[in-house]
């Protein structure tokens, strides 16, 4: 062994195999090993942390991208030679035969299960298998060190076709990892299993499936639009892809629905009584005036319901919430304000707590810190890849929410106590303040949750900064969080006040913590200790007055107010998230590329307001064309989700694959054969959301409405103040039916510029000539007036406040709306 020992040391091995692995006989020629990692970057660190925490020598191969790390090891009692390489993601991609490539070889139908689809290893990933082939042939094992998830698997499959090629007989392990700790990665070594066929088929159906219904909706929609509709971003060389993704539309499907929603909101008045109470304010003894008309009616001390001695005062919720009946809310108030005071009848208090957060997962992650930091769900996960490739967080990709008996919860948190701002709390579970996490109820039984696996020191912070400073951000928030998951529920007394007034009953909560327990390292901070920043938890103290049984009190404030009920919000990415994880759309791994895929690279969505997400008029079209087809299982997200069923099935080996294709490609096939009958109306949805409106001559769907001119004159409105020609209402020509309409001067065409487009809401519009303006000041030179013109526009086009519009007549140059 000794002698072993100083050949390694002669060859440049500044590792040998003692101090990390058993003693070996020195006799046993040393097994050489190929190990294959999803990404160098994962490579790399491996082998700093089997080579004891120092890199070992590296070389170049084939590919300049995926370097080679060569160092000694010991794997199952056998001396070996670790040869440590990547593979940058896939290594094959999956498409059609060359003669299917082409956009006018075949029907696009017959893409959905006609066309031949092959699996081969892509175009600009040939260096990278040339790697492997060259050094799979010195090798004897093959070690896959892919992410553990199915997307790993299938890439595992794929390293392992190139190198089995290489060298038939090469024996093949798979490593089963968390972390790029010490710990995971030994473990892993000891724990070696055969890679797992069906989780790679079950990816395989799932992309060919995609390919299939993918290519031939895009390639269909994009020839019929770009024939017929003049789409954004499209100039005469070159027009616009219109893509559709079998996962992508049912996203999209979600924005469009949410809008939707909004645009048919009906808003309804309603009426409430607000009673607010300040002990010791200068007014509080003042008398009301009622009015139940619903104004305020008793202001003691004006805007500052909070100014007085203490600093406490009290909101009283109405018992009835609110009521839509006026003259019964005004009755009511009247019977309240008429009071001279109101009464406590109850005073309780009870102890309450509010549970730690549970152990985290993906989408878990993206939700609390997309509100926290602002930032979108697929840049947190490139930041949560980049510090787990880096070997400061575990694999970032998973849906457990639930610990492991075994999990070794005091290393990880050992490993903390030395952070500046948090590792007092790391230090007081490490004396004794630990409390076991709660389990949730997902398991993807791949992947432990998301903790810390070390400590970043002020070096590894100022890395973090010069590359994105939001690295720090994503770190803290997962160190911050498995700490609070670790702690105990903060506990509070909640106090509730009852009162009566005029028969009416009104009650007031309190809440005062005494134990902050998991929200000194989740919210501010603990009273007196480090302020942290930013708060992943608000429940904080909301005091009352002292009150008891009997008391009588004058409101300081006595209302009755008036409002409507507002329209749902736009959807938010993080309620997109939870909208694609209810209903099975993308996994933990691919749910944040397909939003941003829809909002930035397709154009159908955008970014708005606080991080809403509001369809494009193209995105928005598209979903109502489909709809309008009688094809709404494209948008929804039913399909899909029995897809994704299928897909489990697959990877649990209780589903063939073709049984599986064929459940989803058979009801596809028949959409598409009717989206082919019913292309006009598709054509004519997107018009109609699209500014600009058609183009061409007679392409497919195409009403030969041209767009060049002024279309079909519905009648003259009034003579134009600019060159004394005829101004009258035109119908786009052959689109009468798609909101094309504008009132123009006839003389456009010898130059006049008097032209008004009408809004895409209108979908019927003519000119009542036997009605006119009734304002003097709307006459031309000659004292006609204009006629009226008769609207009938979309009501979920129009926007809340003109929802009375819907059916609308008036002289379209006097009314400013």
């Amino acid at each position: 062994v000794g002698t072993l020992q100083s050949d390694l040391r002669a060859s440049g091995c500044s590792n040998g195999w003692f101090g990390i692995a058993a003693p070996v006989a020195a006799a046993m020629p040393p097994i050489r090993v190929l190990n294959v990692a999803e990404k160098p970057s994962v490579a790399k660190e491996v082998s700093r942390v089997l080579n004891g925490g120092q890199l070992p020598p590296s070389r170049r191969g084939p590919s300049p991208y995926n370097a080679i790390w060569e160092f000694p090891y010991t794997v199952e009692n056998k001396p070996c030679v670790m040869v440590f390489t990547s593979v940058t993601g896939h290594l094959m991609e999956v498409d059609f035969e060359p003669k299917h490539k082409s956009w006018h070889a075949c029907n696009p139908g017959f893409l959905i299960e006609g066309a031949p689809v092959i699996k081969q290893v892509a175009r600009d990933k040939g260096p990278v298998a040339e790697n492997l082939v060259k050094e799979a042939k010195r090798c004897a094992w093959l070690i896959l060190w892919l992410d553990c998830d199915r997307e790993g698997e299938n890439i595992a499959f794929e390293v392992l076709d190139v190198c089995r090629k290489a060298k038939p007989n090469i024996v093949v392990k798979r490593a089963q990892f968390s972390a790029l700790s010490w710990n995971d990665v030994t473990r892993a070594l000891t724990t070696l299993r055969a890679p797992n066929e069906n989780e790679a088929k079950a990816v395989d159906m799932r992309q060919e499936i995609d390919l299939r219904i993918g290519a031939s909706f895009t390639r269909f929609t994009t020839m019929l639009l770009q024939n017929s509709v003049a789409l954004p971003g499209g100039t005469v060389d070159r027009q616009p892809v219109v893509s559709y993704g079998p996962c992508q539309f049912p996203t999209l499907g979600f924005i469009v629905q949410r809008k939707w929603d909004i645009d048919a909101h009906v808003p309804e008045r309603f009426w409430k009584i607000v009673l607010k109470h300040a002990p010791g304010s200068a007014n509080a003894n003042a008398n009301a005036n009622a009015n139940a008309d619903g104004d305020e009616t008793r202001s003691r001390h004006g805007q500052n319901n909070k100014s007085n001695h203490d600093g406490s005062f009290a909101e009283f919720l109405w018992s009835r919430n609110r009521l839509f009946d006026q003259d019964l809310s005004g009755l009511l108030f009247r019977a309240v304000s008429s009071a001279a005071f109101a009464t406590v009848v109850d005073e309780s208090g009870r102890p309450t707590n509010r549970a730690q957060p549970l152990p985290l997962n993906t989408l878990e992650m993206q939700k609390r810190l997309n509100r926290a930091i602002r930032v979108s769900p697929n840049e947190i996960m490139n930041l949560a890849e980049e510090l787990y490739q880096q070997g400061f967080i575990s694999y970032p990709r998973t849906e457990t929410d639930s610990f492991q008996t075994d999990f070794d919860f005091k290393t990880t948190i050992d490993a903390l106590a030395g952070h500046p701002q948090f590792g007092f709390h790391a230090q007081a579970l490490s004396n004794g303040r630990f409390h076991r996490p709660r389990a949730g109820s997902n398991n993807d039984n791949a992947h432990p949750p998301i903790y810390p696996t070390k400590l970043a020191s002020g070096n590894d912070y100022e890395t973090f900064r010069r590359k994105n400073a939001n690295l720090v951000k994503v770190y803290e928030f997962v160190a911050r969080h498995f700490l609070a998951c670790c702690s105990a529920p903060a506990v509070a007394h909640k106090t509730t006040v009852r009162v009566l007034m005029g028969g009416e009953a009104f009650t007031a909560t309190g809440l005062m913590i005494k134990e902050m327990n998991y929200l000194d390292v989740y919210g501010k901070g603990p009273v007196g200790g480090p302020r942290l920043d930013p708060s992943y938890d608000s429940w904080s103290n909301n005091t009352l007055p002292t009150y008891h049984v009997g008391q009588q009190f004058t409101p300081t404030t006595l209302r009755l107010d008036q409002s409507q009920t507002a329209a749902p919000a736009l959807l938010s990415e993080v309620d997109l998230l939870q909208k694609m994880e209810n209903h099975q759309i993308g996994t933990d791994a691919t749910q944040a590329a397909h939003i941003e895929k829809i909002v930035g690279e397709r154009g159908y969505a955008v970014k708005v307001g606080e991080n809403r997400l509001k369809p494009t008029e193209l995105g928005e079209g598209l979903v109502a064309g489909y709809s309008r087809a009688g094809l709404d299982h494209l948008w929804l997200p039913t399909k899909r989700a029995e897809t994704e069923a299928d897909v489990s099935k697959v990877a649990a080996g209780r589903l063939a694959v073709d049984v599986a294709k064929k459940n989803t490609t058979a009801p596809m096939l028949l959409a598409f054969r009717e989206l082919e009958r019913n292309k006009a109306t598709l054509v004519q949805a997107v018009r109609e959301f699209l500014p600009g409106g058609a183009h061409g001559d007679g392409g497919p769907g195409d009403d030969g409405g041209g767009g060049g001119g002024l279309g079909d004159t519905l009648g003259m409105v009034r003579r134009c103040g600019a060159c004394g020609d005829h101004v009258e209402l035109f119908c786009r020509a052959g689109a009468c039916d798609s909101s094309s309409f504008e009132i123009a001067c006839a003389g456009v065409v010898r130059g006049c510029s008097s032209r008004l487009r009408l809004p895409d809401a209108v979908v019927e519009a003519a000119v009542d000539a036997m009605r006119e303006c009734g304002n003097d000041a709307c006459a031309d030179r000659n004292g006609q007036r204009a006629h009226v013109v008769e609207l009938r526009m979309r009501a979920r086009r129009l926007p809340p406040r003109w929802a009375d519009m819907q059916q609308w007549s008036g002289c379209v140059f006097c009314d400013k709306r």
